[in-house]
């Protein structure tokens, strides 16, 4: 798969060869002065990985964002993260509304496909894709929406732009700041996360309730 093999050249950017220079004698901080030398480099590079990682599930870039904020400013990375992962997961929608299930089996499992799509409400809207944005990791759930929903792709995409953002520039500063060995800033990071992911976990959950209730209430008045 050409993707595939596309995602295994830009790992292997991101991972083995800053461990090989590491084996060869360079030492950290000689690394990170070579890549910081060639910025657009790094920012094509760790995009492109965004946007495979989210076509090609079940592959993760999620470890590549502390290792870009070592190179690039902690606001670039957060903001190329929500490029990549937008980008990524509008293509994937757009295989699956446009080809179905023949063309998503190249890409990803079914069988993990089938698993999320049991997470997408019958009555998607735009507010609940921003919440499941931010609870439900990005590659999969793209294409279980392309398959069940009847969702507008221009609702789709900037529902999924404003729903990734919160933890594409989390991740960014934390990132950042690990690298920078303040772990005191680093809990109050963890903990920002935690708080952001349990309030949209709980709206969710709140949502999905009420639309069972007023389903049922449909059902009764039928």
């Amino acid at each position: 798969m050409e993707l595939g093999i596309l995602a295994a050249g830009v790992l292997t950017l991101f991972f083995v060869v800053p461990a090989l220079l590491f084996m060869w004698g360079f030492s950290p901080e000689e690394i990170i002065a070579l890549a910081e030398g060639r910025p657009f480099l790094v920012g094509i590079s760790f995009t492109l990985l965004m946007f495979i990682a989210t076509v090609v599930a079940p592959i993760t870039a999620t470890p590549a964002i502390p290792v870009a904020a070592a190179f690039l400013h902690p606001a670039l990375v957060g903001t190329l993260s929500v490029l990549g992962w937008t980008a990524g997961a509008v293509v994937a929608f757009v295989i699956a509304r446009r080809w179905g299930r023949p063309l998503v089996a190249r890409f990803v499992s079914l069988d993990e496909v089938a698993r999320y799509e049991r997470r997408v409400p019958a009555r998607l809207n735009f507010f609940t894709l921003v919440l499941l944005r931010m609870v439900v990791p990005v590659d999969f759930l793209s294409y279980a929406i392309g398959l069940v929903s009847t969702i507008p792709l221009g609702t789709y995409t900037l529902a999924t732009l404003i729903g990734v953002a919160p933890f594409s520039f989390i991740f960014a500063y934390g990132g950042s700041i690990l690298i920078g060995g303040n772990f005191l800033l680093l809990a109050g990071m963890v903990v920002v996360g935690a708080t952001v992911f349990a309030l949209a976990w709980y709206m969710l959950r709140a949502r999905g309730r009420a639309a069972v209730k007023e389903q049922g209430s449909d059902e009764t008045q039928q």
